[in-house]
């Protein structure tokens, strides 16, 4: 048994007996994950060897060794340490980095592969250099957002006298309150400064600083290691979701596509009734993406969707408001497409923010009246989307491509 309890799980959903749909990553040996970041140089391979008692990290002096994520871990220790690429001072190589991590953790919940979680940051920074930019500090912070604020260790490596310790402290905190006094809604939380040596170092023939308070680093960690746990599920659970609204809004794309095509068909009006079967199918894969499979919890969205739209948007009323539209120049049968479109997309969208919410637990769905609910949406979306239409129409001498209108709307509701 690890310092911080057994083994861990980390949930997704709500509970399996209330819905069916629960995910987890399980938390396997109980061992947590400490990503380590720091400046190309400062230390960080040389960290994880001397926790591991074994060379396992390539270490280096000039250039930077570390050029991609590796997971290192050893039956002595409690956690795994992911090393990363050096932070370097120019926003190609921050933006890169900060993406490869983003990408690592999305991999992660996607495979449910608990390695590839972030529950805790060690920043590792050079004792010796004397200095702590305010953009290291902000670079720091985008991490730990990403990753719902799961604790920071500021680590000083190299701090070779007891001197440069209290300097180095010193330095931090001043650098942590320079910054938070500027960002006061969003101040960066640091749970421990620890300057160490991780390795020998030999001052001459005669004298050399040993490592030390390694084991006040472990100790932190140990400590901080459950709050790690609740932030980084926190942290899980939007991630996912993220990755779902992404598929779900692509189902959402398809079936505005389709729906362009069948609206096309010469008929007098785009009657929303003909575009049902479509709908529903897409809006029962979208269910089937979020991982509910019960058929009340299904048929009581997609039925009030389907009703409210067919009430409030379809047909004459919309295409009328489209002719509106100043400088629009587009043939009936056009307009029809776009019509049959926007009905599409408006319903794929709204059930999409319905079974996400029942997916994350914050409805009961049978206390909601999702009839209101979709009411309520569809008025809120339609002038975005209407605006959104009106303004591509400006931009392209009032021609609307019905091909690339489910892409068009898709931008006015972001993935994550």
């Amino acid at each position: 048994m690890f310092p911080f309890g057994d083994k861990k799980e980390i949930s997704l959903g709500q509970n399996r007996d209330k819905s069916g749909y629960e995910e987890i990553i399980d938390m396997n040996d109980g061992r947590i994950n400490v990503m380590l970041l720091g400046t190309s140089g400062c230390g960080k391979s040389t960290l994880i060897n001397a926790m591991l008692g074994e060379e396992k990290a390539e270490t280096g002096i000039g250039d930077p060794v570390t050029n991609a994520i590796a997971v290192y871990q050893s039956d002595s220790l409690p956690f795994r340490m992911i090393d990363t690429a050096g932070y370097e001072f120019d926003f190609f190589h921050q933006h890169k980095t900060r993406n490869d991590i983003a990408k690592f953790g999305k991999e992660g919940v996607r495979q449910k592969n608990v390695e590839k979680l972030i529950h805790m940051i060690w920043f590792c920074i050079d004792g010796t250099v004397k200095r702590i930019d305010q953009s290291v500090l902000s670079y720091i912070k985008s991490v730990s957002d990403d990753w719902k604020g799961v604790p920071i260790i500021l680590v000083f490596t190299k701090s070779y006298s007891e001197i440069e310790e209290e300097e180095n402290v010193r330095m931090a905190k001043d650098a942590i309150h320079k910054y938070n006094s500027k960002h006061t809604k969003n101040p960066l939380v640091i749970e421990g400064i620890i300057p160490v040596v991780a390795k020998l170092y030999p001052i001459n023939e005669t004298f050399s600083v040993a490592p030390r308070n390694l084991d006040k680093l472990v100790e932190k960690t140990n400590e901080l290691a459950p709050k790690g746990i609740r932030m980084a599920n926190n942290a899980v659970k939007d991630i996912d979701v993220g990755i779902k609204r992404g598929m779900a809004q692509s189902i959402v794309v398809g079936a505005t596509t389709a729906a362009c095509a069948v609206g096309a068909i010469p008929i007098p009006t785009p009657d929303a009734a003909v575009l049902v079967p479509l709908q529903t199918a897409m809006m029962g894969a979208i269910a089937k993406t979020y991982g509910i499979r019960e058929n009340s919890q299904i048929n009581s969205i997609v039925n009030s969707v389907l009703k409210v739209g067919m009430t409030t948007i379809a047909g004459r009323t919309l295409l009328n408001q489209l002719k509106l539209i100043p400088g629009l120049n587009a043939a009936g049968s056009v307009l029809n497409a776009v019509t049959a479109g926007i009905v599409t997309f408006a319903a794929g969208e709204i059930s999409i923010n319905m079974f996400e919410r029942v997916y994350k637990g914050n409805v009961e769905y049978k206390a909601v009246d999702w009839e209101a609910e979709a009411f309520s949406l569809f008025s809120n979306y339609m002038p975005g989307i209407m605006k959104a239409v009106k303004s591509y129409a400006d931009k392209h001498d009032g021609v609307i491509d019905p091909k690339k209108l489910g892409d068009l709307l898709s931008e006015l509701f972001p993935k994550k």
